[in-house]
This record gives structure tokens, sequence and C-alpha cells, in this order.
């Protein structure tokens, strides 16, 4: 217990000391995000250092109970070769990401990169899906497909995950439900709290308008998410498949409805654009009311869940959600 104070006053007192002094911790980062004409409408050039913030603490947090207290590693990670995988492909992740800040690589090798990378992953650690566990319906087992649906499900909900990224506060908002989410399901609550406080630094300094996410941070996170969703469902603790896609449904629609516009408008299904769902639902420019509406949105499906079963909170949601877009759309 004592190691773990000691963790926390550490890693809360860095936090802080990162906010108040983080003109002189960030000067010699000199990736930015700048505003152009196109989709970024920001006045000025903002640091990308949102996921730098995230592995800060995660490297603190692997390092600190390497030393001091190995039971807490290896009640996340089971043994020691999944936690090197980890730290490995997140390590590389970011780095993949922070890369595309820099220089804004082509969508497609991205693709490709993170694709790599998290193949390596599965095919070392086999932290696979198995099957797909319904609350409405039968076990379907995937068998031989399973290496190839774990995969898309990591990049399908990485990039969807990405493009809720566009203004201040919301993507810090929605990971931060998403973690509380994961803790309330099992997952270690010092790891969870970690993050957590990482998540209300970047937040604090996204709300001063200091830092973006950046894709450093959007990458990282969404394969962290991705990783203990797969964990927990694994270990039984998430029972059904339907109880992650009711957190991830506002996501998941996101990408459906864009790769299908984007199709119809004979678009790359990769390319940025404007139609994201941030850019239209719009509460005459109070972005503080755009952002609570669109969290509303994210967490309803979860406590509709308390009400009503999770194939009926499916249909009724995708409903609400296209008459919603439609209607500021039309707007």
């Amino acid at each position: 217990m004592l190691t773990i104070n000691i963790f926390f006053t550490v890693l809360i007192l860095f936090n802080i000391t990162l906010i108040i002094s983080f003109d002189f911790y960030s000067k010699f980062f000199k990736i930015f995000d700048y505003p152009n004409t196109k989709r970024k409408f920001h006045k000025k050039k903002i640091k990308v250092f949102g996921g730098t913030i995230i592995l800060y603490n995660l490297f603190f947090f692997f390092l600190f109970f390497y030393f001091f207290n190995k039971n807490v590693l290896m009640d996340v990670f089971f043994n020691d070769k999944d936690l090197i995988l980890f730290i490995f492909t997140v390590t590389i992740i970011y780095f993949i990401g922070l890369l595309d800040d820099a220089f804004n690589l082509p969508a497609l090798n991205k693709l490709f990169l993170t694709g790599t990378i998290i193949s390596i992953n599965l095919f070392l650690s086999k932290n696979l899906v198995y099957n797909i566990n319904l609350s409405f319906f039968d076990i379907i087992y995937l068998n031989k497909f399973s290496f190839f649906f774990t995969l898309l499900s990591y990049l399908i909900f990485m990039n969807a995950f990405n493009m809720l990224d566009g203004v201040n506060l919301q993507i810090g908002s929605y990971s931060s439900f998403l973690i509380i989410f994961l803790m309330l399901n099992g997952l270690n609550l010092i790891i969870g709290l970690t993050i957590l406080i990482a998540l209300l630094t970047y937040l604090k300094l996204n709300y001063n308008n200091k830092i973006f996410l950046g894709d450093n941070g959007t990458l990282l996170l969404g394969y962290v998410f991705s990783f203990f969703f797969i964990k927990l469902y694994n270990a039984g603790k998430i029972k059904f498949s339907d109880e992650i896609l009711l957190v991830l449904l506002l996501p998941g629609l996101e990408i459906i409805r864009l790769i299908f516009f984007r199709i119809l408008a004979n678009k790359n299904i990769l390319t940025g654009d404007t139609n994201h769902i941030h850019h239209i639902i719009d509460f005459k420019k109070n972005n503080f009311l755009n952002i609570f509406f669109i969290q509303f949105m994210i967490i309803l499906p979860y406590f509709l869940s308390i009400f009503l079963k999770n194939f009926l909170i499916i249909i009724v949601y995708c409903l609400f959600y296209f008459l919603v877009i439609f209607y500021f759309k039309k707007k």
C-alpha cells in the first residue's frame, strides 16, 4: 500500500508541475498542428503534445512498479512477455503518430504501418478475439478468422476514435469516459487511474489551448483502449460483445457514415473532411454546448442499457443518431 501511495503522490505532483511549467518542459518539442482554411480553423499553431503526456505517465507506471512492486504489472499483463509486447507496441504506435504529425504521412502508409505492428503483436501475444458473445444471440465462434477479425477491430476502432478528434475537450472527455468504463468492468485501478490522471492533465492544457492530442495521442489511446477491451473480454470481465459496442456506437456509426458519403462523393475514404459530427452539430458557435451534446450522445446507449435490451438500444440509437445528423445538416 505504501508503494502505491508513493506512486500516486509522485504521479500527481509530476502532472501538476507539467501543467504549471508546461512552457518550460515543452520548449524542445517542435511538432505543431498548423491552421489552414480547409479543416483546421484554430488561429495559431498548437503543439501536438497530448500523446507524449500519456506516454510519459504510462512509462512512469511501468518503471515504478517494475522496480518496486512487480505484482501490480502482472495483475495487468499476466507475464513479462505480455508486458514487453505492450510497451513495444505502444511506443512504436506513438512514433508512427508522431511521424504523421510532423510529416503528414499518406493515410495508406499510416494504415499499413499500424496494421503491421499490431499484426506482429497479435502473432506473438495471441491476445485475439476468439468469439462474439451477443446478449441477444448465440455465441459466434471465429475459429481461423480470429486473427483477421481482431486486427480489423483494432484498425477500425483506432480510425473511428481518431475521427472524433476535432475540437478542444471532445476526445479527452470521451477517453475519460472509456477509461472509467474499463475500470468499472475490471481494469486494474492503478493503471486506469494513471491514464485518467494523464487525460485530466491533457484536458486542462487543451482547455487552455496549449496542446492538441495529435495523431501520436489518438493512435496511442486507440490502441490502448482496444487492447484492454479485448483483454477484459477474454478474461470474462466484460461478458457480452454488445456491452463494448454500446460505448463505441457513436464512433462506429460515424466511420460508417463518413465512408459511405466519401464513396458517394468519389473521395478517398481515408481522406479527412469537414463532415464529422463535431463539424455538423453547432449550437450557434457555443463550443461547450456542442461538446456536451456529443458526449451525451456517446454515453446515452450505456445508460439506456439499464432499461432496455441491448439489441433494442442499438436499433433505437441508430435512428436517433441519423435523425440528429439530418436535423443539424438541414439546419
